[in-house]
């Protein structure tokens, strides 16, 4: 590892910097894994069906999916300082009309701008840590930012639960938007896109329509798809089992009420921060990202193979695989560092929002796999996606292989 030669004042912004990023990250967290707690009594009040919900969860994931592109454009071209406020008030604005809302049209346009203005928080993060960290210190900044973010995804949980059932969700949504601009005033205050004495590359995109026209030389970079085949399958597995489809699991397989499946999946939201922290350690420790990457994933493939292919495990053994497996999740903090690496500072807002675009993707394609092998085979639907999981990743670790470590041709 390289020694550390920022100055003072510059290290202190920084962190500054990465306090905030990991506080309007951690928003959106927030909201991402609410829609458990918060939509029901949402449409209980509002007359909405139950057979709704899924859409209106959903609808967060697609609107940020589908931002992820424009966003790396923006950011590499305007920077984080100017396009964040803007996408952050939309989703304060999201936040006030969701906490008004009186119809289903109303619920449905407020998710979309929730999902679309936290959908900048992560990459604007990482154009930030590549500017004002050094490269060997990016995963590590990352990891912590995951594990401070964390605090959101925990708050979206019990906590909000019982603020709903004390106070109620249109309050609850009040609170969280003032909070947030609360937050995004002194982040606006706080951050700087570059550090004094910062060089911007000559190919920095002058304009937005040189940044359109430079996007296809990111999908063109050497070796950049072996990166996105193990994006695909990086947030996925464990997103289906903690978002949509383990407490049925749990319900059907081990009848289960609710109170022990929550249980059971919170030890899933608990062992994500300490993933992080993990793996920001071992990207210190090991010189290769990739070997990293692949050790996790192999250690998912045996997870997920277990799950479907031994008949009547034991209930504890099924806990034990669900909360390794959110902890192995986390090992996108080494692929995020890993694509950091790959690429000159000019590109990374690109190249980045266009790996987490392929993650968020597979996130539906993995919830949707589950409701797939369940048509297939009501019986032993879930055994079949586990395993089919375990193929996926198979298949993606043999591409990933053909991966770099290094920039080439960055000039």
């Amino acid at each position: 590892m390289q020694p550390d030669t920022r100055s003072p004042s510059v290290r202190r912004r920084a962190f500054y910097i990465f306090l905030f990023s990991a506080i309007l990250f951690g928003l959106g967290q927030f909201h991402r894994l609410s829609a458990a707690v918060t939509l029901p009594p949402i449409a209980e009040d509002l007359g909405i069906s139950v057979e709704s919900l899924g859409f209106l969860a959903a609808m967060l994931f697609f609107t940020s999916a589908v931002l992820q592109v424009p966003n790396g454009m923006l950011l590499d071209r305007f920077g984080a300082r100017k396009t964040m406020p803007v996408y952050v008030g939309i989703s304060i604005a999201g936040c006030i009309l969701l906490s008004y809302a009186t119809s289903y049209e109303e619920v449905l346009v407020s998710r979309m701008m929730l999902g679309g203005g936290f959908s900048i928080t992560m990459m604007s993060a990482y154009v930030l840590f590549a500017k004002w960290y050094p490269v060997d210190k990016f995963a590590t900044v990352t990891s912590w930012m995951m594990a401070a973010s964390s605090i959101g995804s925990i708050m979206a949980s019990y906590p909000l639960a019982f603020f709903i059932d004390t106070v109620g969700w249109r309050p609850a949504y009040l609170l969280v938007a003032g909070f947030t601009v609360f937050a995004l005033v002194l982040a606006y205050m706080v951050i700087k896109d570059e550090p004094p004495g910062y060089k911007k590359n000559a190919k920095q995109p002058a304009s937005i329509l040189e940044s359109v026209r430079s996007y296809t030389s990111v999908l063109a970079f050497p070796r950049f798809f072996y990166l996105l085949a193990m994006g695909l399958v990086a947030f996925g597995p464990a997103t289906a089992i903690l978002g949509m489809w383990g407490g049925p699991y749990l319900e059907d397989r081990y009848q289960l009420g609710g109170v022990e499946r929550g249980q059971i999946l919170l030890l899933m939201v608990f062992a994500i921060p300490v993933g992080a922290l993990f793996f920001g350690w071992m990207e210190r420790v090991f010189e290769s990202r990739k070997k990293v990457v692949l050790a996790a994933v192999f250690l998912e493939i045996i997870a997920f193979s277990l799950l479907g292919l031994l008949k009547g495990m034991p209930l504890w053994g099924v806990c034990v695989l669900f909360v390794f497996i959110g902890f192995l999740q986390q090992h996108y903090v080494i692929l995020a560092a890993h694509c950091r690496a790959s690429f000159p500072d000019y590109m990374v807002g690109r190249a980045n929002s266009t790996l987490n675009l392929t993650s968020i993707v597979g996130v539906g394609v993995m919830q949707s796999l589950f409701g797939w092998g369940l048509v297939v085979s009501p019986e032993n639907g879930y055994e079949i996606s586990f395993v089919v999981i375990a193929v996926l990743l198979v298949i993606a670790s043999i591409v990933y292989l053909g991966s770099v470590e290094t920039i080439e041709n960055a000039d």
